[in-house]
């Protein structure tokens, strides 16, 4: 029965390639392996801005992504920072998440008022290699996915692929666009994140630190070494008193709620107290 039904929502998926109805096809047939009640489908452009192709999330999804998310926390979100980081498959979020997620300032501000039990995702590139994130998310009174739906998920993550790929050949344009104040926010503390403490170098590093880049794309898009960058950013741990990355990305979401002003650094108050 299983088999039948994919069979029949991947033929109905195929049917929809090119059309306004395809994003709800190829949920269909995610769905045949393993339901969902909550799910958005995302393109992650070079442009920065967030590009959302599909958005079917619950009502009690709505207010966390409509607001503080898709204004400018998604840029520090785990699938973001794992799509930029190059990973793509099937991932339950925990494996994308770092420790103690559930504990984390971004747990607190995105997901503990949504009624999110549980989320899966595909992270995969659309024709034109634009990072894309298909977001499924069980809420209410449905059960966390069991480790044979994750199995099953997994499994079709190439046909998955290929669909996206041949329906959005382009996607660092397509969507619906939003670059809010908040978004705005996020930028600015970051490009002034430290400018009290850090040197130039150190700034660069954490910026893209920040931006979700792993160690060896930062030490080429710095043209250092990878010793360079590791030493590079143990003098910035030391600098700010931190011991891990989750730490820096703690203290990063610290400054980005402190009043700001243009030019000066979010830190300087934190810093000083």
């Amino acid at each position: 029965m299983a088999t039948t039904e994919n069979n029949t929502t991947l033929a109905a998926a195929i049917d929809a390639l090119g059309s306004d109805t395809f994003a709800a096809a190829l949920l269909d047939f995610i769905r045949a392996t393993a339901d969902f009640d909550s799910s958005v489908i995302m393109a992650y452009p070079e442009s920065g801005d967030l590009n959302v192709l599909h958005n079917d999330l619950h009502e009690g999804d709505q207010s966390g992504f409509g607001g503080p998310y898709r204004d400018g926390l998604w840029l520090l979100s785990p699938t973001h920072l794992a799509a930029k980081a190059g990973l793509r498959g099937f991932f339950p979020i925990l494996e994308l998440a770092p420790d103690n997620f559930e504990e984390s300032q971004y747990y607190a501000l995105y997901y503990q008022s949504s009624g999110v039990v549980d989320h899966s995702i595909y992270l995969l590139e659309s024709g034109d290699d634009c990072p894309l994130a298909i977001s499924m998310e069980r809420t209410g009174n449905m059960q966390p996915f069991t480790d044979g739906e994750r199995r099953g998920l997994s499994a079709i993550t190439e046909t998955v692929a290929a669909l996206v790929r041949q329906h959005w050949k382009s996607a660092q344009s397509a969507g619906e666009t939003q670059k809010s104040a908040l978004h705005q926010q996020v930028e600015m503390v970051l490009l002034q994140f430290g400018t009290s403490v850090l040197t130039p170098r150190e700034r660069e590093v954490v910026q893209l630190v920040l931006r979700g880049y792993p160690s060896k794309r930062i030490a080429t898009a710095l043209g250092i070494s990878g010793q360079t960058e590791q030493v590079h950013r143990k003098n910035i741990y030391q600098k700010l008193g931190l011991s891990s990355h989750n730490e820096l990305f703690s203290l990063f979401f610290d400054a980005l709620v402190q009043p700001h002003t243009p030019q000066i650094d979010p830190l300087a108050a934190l810093l000083s107290k």
